[in-house]
């Protein structure tokens, strides 16, 4: 049997020869090609390692700034609430200190001007008391009989309207006696 397959009588042999050296051609053409494709694919892949390490490194950087310019935020907002609450404040203070001075003038003023009202209504009733006709009227006063005279309210007194001004007139009964004052 292996003499069989050694001979050829039909001369096949050199075809089979000769593909199995194209085949074997174009197996090395395909090794040498994906050596290259291989070498090619790496040189990528290392290059998108590359990629993925600086775009990680990114991703993290980017990650601390996102974090700073939240707590620099924060601290802006504190910052700025806190002047705005000093501001207010220092409004209040303002106003109610303008508001006090204001008010302590005008009601000094006032008080003043109330005060030397008095003083003079008082001063001249002091003078009017030391005339003849004020001294007479405290004595009256004194009697009990200024306020009798005052609202004519005495016995058999009549009070009356005589030129659009009020009058008192003692009046006289029959039988009966008038009714008068007590003298100072």
């Amino acid at each position: 049997m292996s003499a069989d397959l050694v001979d050829d009588p039909d001369g096949h042999e050199e075809e089979g020869v000769e593909a199995f050296n194209r085949m074997a051609d174009a197996i090395q053409g395909l090794q040498s090609r994906l050596g290259a494709l291989d070498a090619g694919m790496g040189e990528k892949v290392a290059k998108a390692e590359r990629a993925a390490s600086k775009a990680e490194i990114a991703a993290v950087n980017a990650k601390q700034a996102a974090e700073h310019a939240e707590a620099t935020a924060r601290q802006e907002a504190r910052q700025a609430v806190s002047w705005a609450v000093l501001g207010a404040v220092a409004g209040i203070l303002v106003a109610g200190g303008a508001g006090y001075w204001l008010g302590h003038a005008s009601g000094r003023e006032g008080g003043l001007a109330d005060g030397y009202r008095i003083a003079l209504d008082q001063n001249a009733a002091a003078s009017w008391a030391n005339t003849p006709a004020g001294r007479l009227a405290f004595g009256l006063a004194g009697a009990g009989s200024l306020d009798q005279l005052a609202r004519c309210d005495g016995h058999g007194w009549t009070p009356a309207v005589q030129n659009g001004r009020k009058v008192c007139y003692p009046s006289v009964t029959a039988g009966k006696a008038a009714a008068g004052w007590y003298l100072p």
